[in-house]
């Protein structure tokens, strides 16, 4: 089974337990983790546990790379063969009932860079898929980034982090935030950076992302024809310890790094 083919099964495999498990999550155990938005459910830790038994035996020796426990760690080769796992993108999203919006997203990487990705939205059944070289896909069928050009005109997502983040969001995108035609905030990286690939969002910027959180979703956007870079316009790897992340659908790229303002203090070098 190549890398492609594995992600797909695996996010078919686990779409239904993690969709009857929303339809039950006044049921779901739950921790609360660095804040009290920042949540853990059972859902999460079956769905990693899921990923660690299926790689070892598909892809023996591969590492994984994941949001919850020991998996966050950083791999010691950080251009390795490794996998890069968020068992639920929208955790919050996953607890509440009025806007179930929350993805499960594999990738495989290599020197840093995410080779095939995959994300599933278990409630809708939408699958998004793409391969370096392959082009990206919305339930088989070839999607595309938007033609928008128009900063005025353009629908952009902008996550405002964890309450301790905001500050910065604020800071340095505030010129983003009033020039963009719309602000969105869905609550879901791996969804709102799938939607720059099927062309109904424009551009994505956050301040602290981890490479969970986008690794599927960047192969996805560049292969839909879309751009994914740092907050500086430099180019992304997975493990370089930075985490500000800009995508788009590449014809407002330049115009929104334009508009998000420089680092200002020691403590915002690695962003």
């Amino acid at each position: 089974m190549d890398e492609l083919a594995f992600i797909e099964t695996f996010l078919r495999e686990n779409a239904a337990y993690v969709r009857e498990r929303h339809a039950a999550r006044n049921q779901v155990t739950m921790t609360v983790k660095s804040n009290a938005s920042d949540l853990l459910t059972e859902a999460d830790l079956t769905v990693q546990q899921r990923a660690v038994e299926a790689l070892a035996k598909a892809f023996p020796g591969d590492r994984l790379v994941a949001e919850e426990g020991d998996c966050a760690a950083y791999p010691e080769n950080r251009n390795a063969r490794c996998w890069v796992l968020d068992p639920i993108d929208g955790t919050n999203n996953f607890v509440r009932g009025l806007f179930p919006c929350f993805g499960i997203s594999l990738a495989f990487a290599e020197e840093g860079v995410p080779r095939a990705g995959g994300v599933m939205l278990p409630v809708s059944g939408h699958l998004f898929l793409a391969e370096r070289g392959g082009g990206a896909t919305l339930n088989g069928e070839a999607i595309h980034v938007s033609d928008v050009q128009d900063i005025g005109a353009a629908k952009v997502e902008l996550d405002f982090g964890w309450v301790e983040e905001r500050d910065l969001m604020l800071n340095r995108a505030a010129k983003l935030i009033k020039s963009v035609g719309q602000v969105r905030c869905t609550g879901s990286a791996v969804v709102a950076l799938c939607q720059i690939a099927c062309g109904e969002t424009d551009g994505f910027a956050h301040m602290t992302l981890q490479p969970w959180d986008y690794a599927a979703s960047q192969v996805i956007v560049e292969e839909a024809g879309g751009m994914a870079t740092r907050l500086d316009g430099k180019a992304l790897h997975l493990f370089d310890g930075r985490k500000g992340v800009l995508m788009s659908n590449g014809a407002i790229h330049g115009t929104m790094r334009g508009l998000i303002r420089e680092r200002r203090v020691a403590r915002d070098q690695r962003r």
